[in-house]
């Protein structure tokens, strides 16, 4: 559950009253509340680190957290098992900590830019009790920051350190009145943030402060800096040594009443690059003769033992050739002098300890390791490293004096496979699948035992340290349910995680060479690395992928790669050949690596642009209790897809104390609208990159560098690429003199991004998404800029003609981008339909005068359409035969954010009967800059009648149409069960000639596009019912979409003449015990009408996924529900007059599949929230008011409208 941006941002505004209640209790209680009772003296015998896993003190219980299903896992560890249902927490929950007493539990959740705070009740482990402690904030959460990845108690248990990752900061609890210390501490203004040697932080770089380590005597924080940035001698991107990693070291003192008082004198510690052991072919006589190097990064966790601390990475060797064994490694770097004169003790690298497998043992290396623990702290002993792509647990020496080594010698060591399918006990559902955290325990009932969390198979692997085995495997959290979406997305993700894989056909290891790499190697989480890498298409950033399809839009999808190179995600199986794996072999097929299954035997089918790569024969995977054999590549896709979390931008002062300031995030929005920024980084993806077609590309979309042949002296690339894709800012070879890299490809040939072959097609990059840009530096293809600073100091970025900006106008649109995310609000744009181009009276007759309007359409919200215009005009024109009016039209005209303004004029229609054309623009002058300026007209064919006898509409009675499903009719149905249901109304017609046929408009409302979408509308011919006159009863079918439906009623005389206006009614469309999909960010809405004295309860019930409800009273805010995970939300509606209309909306925060239950007569309604509203709360509004539009065509099939900011 989350109260404050990210996912669920759209609560804020009707859960704020508790979070600022909670953080007002919060500060009254840490500035001199009583400590809480039950608060002992009891400490951990050892150092702390932040871990999704941790084992209490006393050794008796086990904690996991489960990311995906927003929950905690309790085991007792004398018999592996459950203590207690899973306990509910925040949204995606990454570490937990425990108070060494046993009297609370601390978890960090990420995406819920908060932790949350268990009280154990009863630690027993025959009957323990916990549950989320609501003294601490409502559902026991506390708001810390942005992304708090990691928390970390110190070991005598007086203070939690939290990272808030996209924050930059470090909060402090006080664990004897559960309450942040006032203040928290900005790593960017630290000395560990210090880029110029200054000792000085630079508030420009985003340290994105992640793993935690606290010394035994409690006097030492560690904070590891999660992606590195440029140093060292030789400061350069795409090069082995031209970065470095960063610990900060802190002084602590458990006893500090603030922030400040508690973490003291920062200290950076930098880790340097390595040689990695592995050497490269560098002047091609087929002998790898030349040393490589790679840098940390990537540092999750870091973990002490005695005087040295370490952390294990995934160090990045970016210089090239881009080849599996040189480019990611197995870093264990090391700290020397922990807890006194810290140094650099270089590094052990794994993947060395892989070359020579036991006997016995398949050769595998250990893609990723992202978690270390020691079997004991002092002595000898070993330690476990959890190889997190490979699904392996490697084993190392380690001495009195701390050294680390292999356990069989310079080439071999020894790894426990979690995830072997010949062995009973880790195949099926006892496969570990990419663990990510582990624990030892060194006494009591489960001494000798490690336990490894294991994400993607939602499980724990018991591991016997005395003979290397898994003996037990527990699952931590249910399978996703067989055969549906979130099946699939989960074989995606496995995809995703792993290294080697195991498929239906008994094949395994497809997805690297002997498992070196997979996709999160570079592409943390989905995201990035931080990496610019030497690839063949020139010097390239790791893509983020959460900008590949807009969240809001599943159906909207960027072109991909800085040069426009793919355009599916499934063109990435050419990486998994020719990068990860040891590429195509020749002559024959490549039996071992790949997940297509190619055409040919020489794979010259597996290329992009040629046909589609997606839905081809491919390897698959069927899930352990499941039927349903997913294709392995395309289950991928959907993951990236549906799947792939942007990171919440960082929160402002108004959520947090010491947040972005609100002030400067406003004014940098309005300089990011007014220097027309949205013109590239429009849509709901914050880019106008488009694939707008079915692949494959039209060859003329085709271009090269080497087609025509380039001029003497340059040489470059021949790769393909989508050259209208392209927008050209001159950033080629920005900042190459600097910390930019060189634009040549691996092979030393001239990159992409500059037109070489003076053809006119080359120049400039694929725009990128700005979701999330804040966490995803470096910027620019090749690096070029580490800051958001930088990039907007850039001129030529900024593009010519653009307003000039000082650098305080700078600042604050960085302040704004830093705060970008997945629910920030769209950049705007106008439009118009066909369908909202009207007459009246519908009947258009020659040599008269008529009315003629259009409902002018907003995406987006009438603040930002008042900045994008800056006092500028804006009118609609339009034009046909004896048409040409201008009428000005204001941001005030529109309903609402997202809404429509009705604009009209008349027409004196020419004399001469026949079809012609009307057409309307919205913004001709192009006053207001958009991301697409192409669907700001549209244009509509009308017939000019001749003049009948009868030129008189008729009428459809106001307040006379109603719904219903139910037999006898009821007139006031507000639910439906069926699509099927009859319309009743009446009508008249005073010109005499007699009622004719009527049509029925049905709207649906489409949260994607902001708007009520029509259905086509036949005239159908009527009959009054059986002893009526002017009352008619019509058979209809609604939208085939569960929710709120309207029909509107036109009818149509003898003579031709049609009614001016419509009649109306809405309904809800729910069918009893049917499930509903519901893509991530989308909503459902359900209009229900009442009269006084009627109630109606609600319940929605999750079967898979996570929704949220807000329930509006006439248009007024009146509660939410908003558990997590799988847990029902219900929700009651009772009214107190008649006609009182309830707004239900249903949101999904991730995909999901939900049935709706109604039960009439229910108590009174649920309490809303509190009345009293803090002032900085912000009541939220229904994501769409009243019907839609009353006037607008109504004959014809209505054409496809999809707009690009709808993207």
């Amino acid at each position: 559950m989350k109260y404050v941006r990210g996912r669920r941002s759209w609560l804020v505004g009707g859960l704020a009253t508790y979070v600022l209640v909670a953080i007002a209790f919060a500060i009254t209680r840490g500035a001199g509340a009583a400590p809480l009772a039950a608060i002992g003296p009891a400490a951990f015998n050892k150092p702390t680190y932040s871990s999704p896993i941790a084992l209490s003190a006393s050794n008796e219980l086990l904690w996991v957290v489960n990311p995906d299903n927003d929950t905690v896992s309790v085991f007792r560890t004398t018999d592996n098992t459950k203590v207690i249902s899973d306990i509910p927490v925040g949204d995606e929950p990454q570490s937990i900590a425990l108070h060494p007493n046993n009297t609370f539990a601390y978890v960090a959740n990420a995406a819920g830019n908060s932790i949350t705070v268990i009280k154990i009740t009863n630690a027993s482990i025959n009957s323990f009790l916990a549950a989320p402690d609501n003294s601490a904030g409502p559902r026991g959460e506390i708001t810390t920051g942005a992304e708090p990845w990691n928390v970390v108690i110190s070991p005598d248990g007086n203070r939690l350190f939290v990272a808030n990752s996209a924050q930059d900061t470090i909060s402090v609890l006080r664990t004897d009145t559960n309450a942040l210390l006032p203040g928290a501490i900005d790593m960017r203004t630290t000395a560990c943030n210090d880029q110029t040697g200054d000792n000085i932080g630079d508030p420009a770089y985003h340290f994105q402060p992640r793993g935690l380590a606290v010394t035994l005597d409690n006097t030492r924080l560690y904070v590891t800096r999660f992606f590195s940035f440029t140093g060292g001698a030789a400061p350069k991107q795409a090069t082995d040594n031209g970065k470095q990693g960063v610990v900060c070291r802190f002084s602590v003192n458990t006893a500090g009443s603030t922030a400040a008082t508690t973490l003291t004198a920062p200290a950076k510690l930098t880790l340097a690059p390595q040689i990695t052991g592995f050497k490269f072919d560098a002047n091609g006589d087929g002998t790898p003769e030349t040393d490589t190097s790679a840098y940390p990064n990537q540092m999750q966790s870091i973990v002490i033992r005695g005087d040295k601390a370490f952390l294990p990475n995934i160090a990045a060797s970016p210089t090239g050739p881009l080849k599996f064994n040189i480019d990611t490694q197995a870093f264990v770097s090391i700290i020397n002098g922990v807890g006194a004169a810290e140094s650099d003790g270089g590094a052990l690298n794994l993947h060395l300890g892989a070359r020579t497998p036991e006997a016995g043992k398949e050769k595998l290396f250990f893609a990723n390791p992202w978690a270390i623990a020691f079997t004991t702290q002092s002595g000898a002993g070993a330690a476990y490293v959890a190889s997190a792509g490979s699904d392996l647990l490697v084993k190392l020496n380690v001495d009195a004096a701390n050294t680390i080594s292999f356990t069989g010698g310079a080439a071999t060591t020894r790894y426990i496979d979690l995830h072997d399918p010949a062995n009973s006990q880790t195949s099926g559902a006892n496969a570990g699948k990419n663990p990510l955290g582990i624990v030892i325990c060194d006494s009591g009932a489960c001494q000798n035992r490690a336990y490894v969390m294991n994400y993607v198979s939602r499980n724990i692997s018991v591991v016997d340290t005395t003979t290397d085995a898994v003996v037990a495997v527990k699952s931590t959290a249910a399978p996703p349910p067989p055969g549906t979406q979130e099946e699939q997305l989960h074989v995606g993700k496995e995809v995703f995680f792993a290294s080697r894989g195991v498929f239906d056909n008994g094949s395994k290891n497809r997805l690297s060479s002997e498992g070196w790499q997979n996709c999160a190697s570079c592409h943390f989480n989905g995201l990035t690395d931080s990496v610019v890498w030497s690839f063949n298409a020139g010097p390239r950033k790791s893509v983020p992928l959460n900008g590949t399809w807009s969240p809001h839009n599943p159906d909207d999808q960027r072109v991909l790669n800085y040069s426009a190179i793919f355009d599916e995600v499934q063109d990435f199986e050419l990486n998994i050949r020719n990068v990860s794996g040891p590429g195509p072999l020749a002559g024959a097929l490549d039996p071992n690596h790949g997940l297509i299954i190619p055409d040919s035997t020489a794979l010259t089918d597996i290329v992009a642009f040629n046909k589609p790569n997606g839905g081809r024969p491919q390897q698959t995977i069927t899930l352990p209790g499941s039927s349903t054999a997913w294709p392995a590549l395309d289950a991928m896709k959907e993951w990236v897809r549906f799947a792939v979390r942007t990171p919440n931008g960082a929160l402002d002062d108004s959520v947090v104390s010491g947040g972005i300031s609100t002030t400067d995030v406003t004014a940098g929005r309005r300089l990011f609208f007014r220097s027309g920024c949205q013109t590239c980084h429009g849509g709901t993806k914050w880019t106008i990159s488009n694939r707008d077609f079915a692949p494959p590309p039209a060859a003329a979309s085709i271009a090269t560098e080497t087609t025509p042949p380039a001029p003497a002296g340059v040489n470059p690339i021949g790769a393909q690429f989508l050259f209208e894709k392209l927008r050209n800012i001159n950033s080629f070879g920005f900042n190459v003199a600097g910390i930019g890299a060189d634009e040549k490809t691996q092979d030393a040939k001239d990159a992409l991004g500059k037109d070489h072959n003076l053809d006119g097609k080359g120049n400039g990059f694929n725009v990128p998404s700005l979701l999330g840009i804040w966490s995803l530096p470096p910027y620019y293809h090749n690096g070029g800029c580490e800051t958001l600073a930088c990039v907007l100091a850039n001129t030529n970025h900024r593009a010519p003609g653009r307003p000039a900006l000082s650098p305080a106008d700078q600042a604050q649109i960085v302040a704004f981008l830093q705060t970008l995310d997945a629910q920030t609000a769209f950049p705007s744009n106008l439009y118009v339909n066909r369908h909202d181009i009207f007459f009246d009276p519908p009947k258009v007759i020659k040599g008269t005068t008529v009315t003629v309007g259009v409902n002018v359409s907003l995406f987006g919200t009438k603040a930002d359409l008042t900045d994008l215009l800056n006092g500028g005009s804006l009118t609609v024109k339009f034009s046909g035969p004896g048409l040409n009016a201008e009428v000005p039209i204001t941001v005030g005209d529109f309903n609402q954010d997202f809404g429509q303004a009705r604009v009209t004029t008349t027409w004196n229609v020419p004399n001469t009967a026949g079809r012609v054309e009307v057409s309307a623009q919205v913004d001709g002058a192009n006053n207001v800059l958009e991301a697409n300026e192409q669907d700001n007209t549209a244009k509509r064919r009308v017939l000019i009648n001749n003049p009948a006898a009868d030129n008189t509409a008729p009428v459809v009675t106001p307040n006379s149409v109603s719904i219903s499903d139910d037999n006898p009719f009821n007139a006031n149905d507000p639910i439906t069960v069926s699509r099927n249901v009859k319309i009743r109304f009446k009508a008249s017609d005073a010109g005499g000639s007699g009622l004719e046929s009527a049509c029925v408009v049905r709207y649906s409302y489409n949260a994607r596009q902001r708007r009520w979408v029509e259905e086509d509308c036949k005239f159908k011919s009527i009959t009054p019912d059986t002893g009526t006159t002017d009352t008619f009863t019509l058979d209809t079918q609604l939208p085939d979409k569960v929710g709120t439906a309207y029909a509107f009623v036109w009818v149509k005389d003898k003579a031709g003449n049609i009614s001016s206006k419509p009649e109306l009614d809405v309904i809800s469309f729910i069918p009893a015990a049917q499930n509903i999909n519901l893509d991530r960010n989308d909503t459902r809405i359900f209009r229900i009408t009442l009269d006084a004295g009627q109630s109606a309860s609600l319940t929605f019930t999750p079967s898979f996924g996570d929704i949220d409800v807000l329930v509006f009273k006439n248009g007024s805010f009146q509660s939410a529900s908003a558990n997590s995970g799988t847990q029902p939300e219900s929700i009651t509606l009772s009214s107190t007059a008649n006609g009182t209309l309830f707004q239900v909306e249903v949101r999904a925060v991730v995909n999901s599949r939900f049935s709706v239950a109604v039960a009439a007569g229910a108590a009174a309604q649920r309490p809303a929230a509190p009345a009293a509203l803090a002032p900085s709360a912000v009541t939220p509004t229904p994501l769409v008011s009243g019907p839609p539009a009353q006037q607008a065509a109504i004959e014809g099939v209505p054409e496809l409208f999809v707009p690009i900011s709808q993207r």
